[in-house]
């Protein structure tokens, strides 16, 4: 990796002087570069966008990309690699502060990816994330009135109906946004849809209240087309996620809603079993892990009752 980020250098270097750089004046810049990087003087001018350009090229999966458009370009797209570093401390503390410690990890192994780009000696230093994220309790939630004010009136209109599908089923955001025609069964009341984890497909009942929601969506004419079009998973987690914080819930996400979809159905004596069977979780485990320790009592003052 060191040696194709040099070459990549040499080159830029030699295309800005106009000259044909032969391969032995290639080795040996190299080599002066590789010396001036190891030094430390290299280190105090390349840009951070050239990195993250360089590490688009060699391959970024999609999910990592999101992580540097939405955190890291933000925070360091103009600084050099030594100004980055000089900040590294800062925004890692702030990382760990602020972020859930599975979400946290995957933002600055993105991060220690890019820096050590061009300077492949920097280590990420241990970092202990303040919310480890396995852990939930009622306050987390609203009660469902509140959340319908917010959505009704704070919310970006196009991001209100799915905003209630997540309400009302629990689905996962990606699912929502992936809905087409032909998997919203009227008729029948199911929504079908498939997850990674699980390969059979999955089936959620269409209640009184999910029903209100799809009558308002303007179909497509086509079974492929989607039921939300032009919509992507970053714009409406964040105009969610802002919405909420205008109306005085900073905290609230759109994650939250399948928590309250959750909660909801706990507290109204649903399984854990069935539960976690309509959340999709890939075991039993996983849903003890989030709701279980919560108290029936508690949920059930946190989020009243649907009115279904």
């Amino acid at each position: 990796m060191l040696r194709s980020v040099l070459k990549s250098m040499a080159e830029g270097l030699a295309r800005q002087e106009g000259i044909d750089m032969p391969s032995q004046r290639m080795k040996k810049l190299l080599d002066e570069l590789k010396i001036e990087m190891e030094r430390g003087s290299y280190r105090k001018n390349v840009k951070i966008d050239t990195l993250i350009r360089k590490l688009k090229k060699e391959g970024l999966p999609e999910r990592e990309q999101q992580v540097m458009r939405m955190y890291i370009v933000p925070e360091f797209g103009k600084l050099t690699l030594a100004q980055a570093i000089e900040r590294s401390r800062a925004y890692i503390d702030k990382v760990a502060a602020e972020k859930v410690k599975s979400t946290g990890k995957k933002e600055l192994r993105v991060f220690a990816r890019l820096i050590q780009l061009g300077d492949p000696s920097y280590k990420l230093p241990k970092v202990k994330f303040k919310n480890p994220g396995n852990k939930f309790h009622a306050g987390q939630i609203l009660e469902v009135d509140e959340i319908l004010a917010v959505i009704s009136n704070h919310v970006y209109p196009p991001y209100r109906l799915p905003c209630k599908v997540a309400l009302y089923t629990g689905m996962r955001r990606g699912n929502i946004l992936d809905l087409k025609k032909k998997d919203v069964d009227l008729k029948r009341r199911e929504v079908r849809f498939t997850l990674n984890k699980i390969p059979k497909p999955m089936v959620v009942p269409i209640s009184n209240k999910l029903a209100q929601v799809f009558a308002q969506v303007p179909w497509p004419i086509e079974d492929e087309g989607l039921l939300f079009p032009g919509l992507s998973k970053q714009a409406l987690t964040i105009g969610v996620s802002r919405a909420f914080t205008r109306a005085g819930y900073p905290w609230f996400s759109f994650h939250k809603l399948r928590h309250t979809a959750a909660c909801f159905l706990l507290a109204n004596g649903i399984a854990l079993e069935t539960v976690s069977a309509l959340l999709g979780h890939s075991s039993i485990k996983v849903t003890m892990e989030f709701y279980a320790r919560v108290r029936p009592e508690a949920l059930r003052k946190a989020v009243g009752v649907f009115d279904v």
